[in-house]
């Protein structure tokens, strides 16, 4: 059932001075696997483009296809990787396990997000190729999964390649979501960036906590996909990001993060069993990202340690170290008459 019912946003508050200074609105969904709406804040049908936060998903075909594939590339395929040499390495082998080359990748350029990774880059006197793209696992991936599928190599990102048609397919079935509630426009990295409600984002992130590996073939690869980020969180973003800090502070939770402060997580163990959760801070402020996020599994009663409090600061400061104002966060999480069921 679609929900209808909206609630009082979550909202991320930076304060200087004890005066609000600016105000993040987060839209949120918990739902369990089955699709019920357990928990919400805001609009639980909000449309969103998951972006990156959709790579579990499409990494499906090719968990699918490559059984046999080794967890840490499987997991630089749904990586949004910082192009460390560990991540460039992990790339490089999936792309040769489908003879293809670093030209083959459409993803196009951008230098390393890993700081020190860039400065290498430029002290070499190098610019960055589509390997160092944050993206190139993923498309290394889809190469592999054309492959071992069948399926012509050559304009893989298009949305009428076979590839990126089955992928919005998954989209649709595992959010529980017709296929014309799935919208297609272009990410970042020239595949299709699909558009879906957020509690059906949020189910998605369901079936990966709830998935069991003697399940059927899809169950199956969603059980590896969860196994593979979670093993190798390293590789899914890079050092000080906040899906490779946060997975292993938490026992069963799976993260990914998707551009313009979309997010989603997985929750293997909760109270009420497992559970997908998804929100959009709603203007793409990122720097609320990590404070929504912990408001939500505190929310679902994670207890917050000083490990995981470390991810978001409350206290800010300047340059200088002094303390120069605070982070608020309200998260009115409204339980449904579905909880519990």
């Amino acid at each position: 059932m679609t929900p209808t019912t909206q609630y009082a946003p979550a909202e991320v508050i930076f304060q200087r001075g004890g005066l609000p200074e600016s105000r993040h609105e987060v839209h949120l969904a918990v739902v369990d696997p089955v699709g019920r709406v357990l928990a919400a804040c805001g609009d639980p049908a909000l449309v969103a483009f998951p972006r990156s936060a959709s790579k579990p998903v499409q990494a499906l075909p090719l968990a699918l296809a490559a059984p046999e594939l080794p967890l840490d590339e499987l997991a630089i395929a749904c990586a949004s990787h910082a192009g460390t040499p560990a991540h460039l390495a992990a790339v490089e082998s999936l792309l040769a396990r489908s003879g293809s080359a670093v030209a083959d990748l459409h993803c196009g350029a951008h230098p390393p997000f890993d700081p020190q990774a860039a400065a290498d880059l430029i002290r070499r006197g190098e610019a960055p190729t589509p390997l160092h793209h944050n993206c190139s696992g993923k498309h290394a991936g889809m190469l592999l999964a054309c492959e071992r599928h069948g399926w012509p190599r050559t304009g893989y990102t298009e949305p009428q390649h076979p590839l990126q048609r089955r992928i919005r397919e998954l989209h649709a079935e595992l959010a529980g979501v017709p296929l014309g509630a799935v919208h297609i426009g272009t990410d970042g990295c020239s595949v299709p960036a699909l558009a879906l409600p957020l509690y059906g984002a949020a189910r998605i992130f369901a079936r990966l906590a709830a998935a069991e590996p003697q399940g059927d073939g899809l169950d199956a690869a969603l059980s590896r996909v969860f196994g593979a980020m979670t093993a190798h969180p390293d590789l899914v973003a890079g050092p000080g990001r906040l899906d490779t800090d946060l997975m292993p502070l938490v026992p069963g939770l799976l993260t990914k993060m998707g551009a313009e402060a979309f997010y989603g997580m997985g929750l293997r163990h909760s109270a009420h069993g497992p559970l997908g959760i998804a929100f959009k801070v709603l203007d793409g402020g990122e720097r609320a990202r990590p404070y929504a996020a912990l408001a939500a599994l505190e929310a679902l009663g994670m207890p917050l340690t000083p490990e995981l409090l470390a991810l978001a600061p409350q206290q800010q400061r300047n340059w200088a170290g002094r303390a120069v104002g605070e982070v608020v966060v309200k998260l009115p999480l409204h339980w449904t008459a579905q909880a519990g069921a």
